[in-house]
């Protein structure tokens, strides 16, 4: 009996022995994502843009937008990322951290060098066709510009989703996916095909726009046929233009998205609106249009 007791004795402890060394390993591993995440990433962004020449405008209650300008003259190469979209960046970086990153869309490069800044040591392809707004070529030389002088582990391309993302990509599975692609139900369906096979196991695909431009629909066929059985969806219903995500893995990550996440009905603009008013929808509409617009100079100022 008690050569028995010892021996259950001996396997305890080397099973105690065990549990602590993996208890060690996941401490550093948790140790090394939070020293990697760079919560002045912002910051450090917005700066190098000034170092260019240029200031990234990053909205506010009556302009939502992120955009750029020279000389307080915007330049007409799209739009980026808002800070309600940084925000949740920030939550994916401290629970699914990225080391490999695809961005379909680049605009003037913000969204991607947030990306890029916000973990330390991630590499980051991305690709843009430069056919949105006039300047969008002016905005990939910035974004050329900035990778050779600040972000040296991102690359952009210039090509089409889905046909040319083997040429874009460096690598063969990423674990963070952004696409902000055309805004059509027909093209984001494509763009999501096309990274489908260049997904890692745990994986988060972050789709920008999707209640701002009416894409429902195609997310809807994303969620109905695309998805894999490991794939869970959740609508970003407080983000300023309703954005989704679809995660792989990270069961972490996910309970917190299912405690925080509402129906993108939620997220209606300006006349459409359905948390406010007629009255209040209109007078942020006319807002808008007072301060943020050309037009704005018309309008009678209070």
């Amino acid at each position: 009996m008690a050569g028995e007791a010892n021996i259950g004795m001996e396997k305890f402890f080397k099973q105690s022995k065990k549990n602590a060394k993996k208890s060690l390993m996941i401490g550093k591993f948790e140790k090394d994502v939070n020293r990697r995440i760079n919560l002045a990433s912002l910051a450090d962004v917005l700066e190098a843009y000034r170092e260019n020449g240029y200031e990234v405008l990053l909205g506010n209650p009556d302009c939502l937008s992120t955009r750029l300008e020279r000389k307080r003259r915007t330049v007409n190469a799209s739009f980026a990322v808002s800070l309600s979209d940084i925000l949740v960046f920030q939550w994916i970086a401290g629970m699914a951290p990225w080391h490999h990153a695809l961005v379909i869309g680049n605009s003037f490069g913000f969204s991607t060098f947030v990306i890029a800044a916000l973990l330390e040591g991630c590499e980051v392809d991305a690709i843009d066709a430069e056919i949105e707004g006039s300047e969008n070529g002016l905005g990939s030389e910035i974004t050329r510009k900035i990778i050779a002088s600040h972000y040296g582990g991102v690359r952009l391309t210039k090509g089409y989703s889905p046909q040319d993302l083997d040429k874009a990509c460096r690598f063969e599975n990423y674990d963070f996916i952004f696409i902000d692609g055309m805004h059509t139900n027909k093209q984001l369906i494509s763009d999501y095909k096309g990274i489908q096979k260049r997904c890692a196991k745990d994986c988060v695909v972050y789709c920008h726009d999707v209640g701002m431009a009416k894409m429902q629909t195609g997310w809807q066929k994303i969620i109905e046929e695309l998805m894999y059985p490991n794939d869970e969806a959740f609508e970003l219903h407080f983000t300023s233009f309703g954005s989704t995500l679809v995660v792989s893995g990270f069961p972490k990550l996910k309970n917190f998205l299912r405690k925080s996440c509402r129906s993108l009905e939620e997220c209606n603009y300006y006349l459409g609106s359905r948390h406010m008013g007629f009255r209040s929808s209109l007078r942020i509409f006319f807002r808008t249009i007072r301060y943020s617009t050309k037009l704005g100079r018309f309008l009678p100022q209070r």
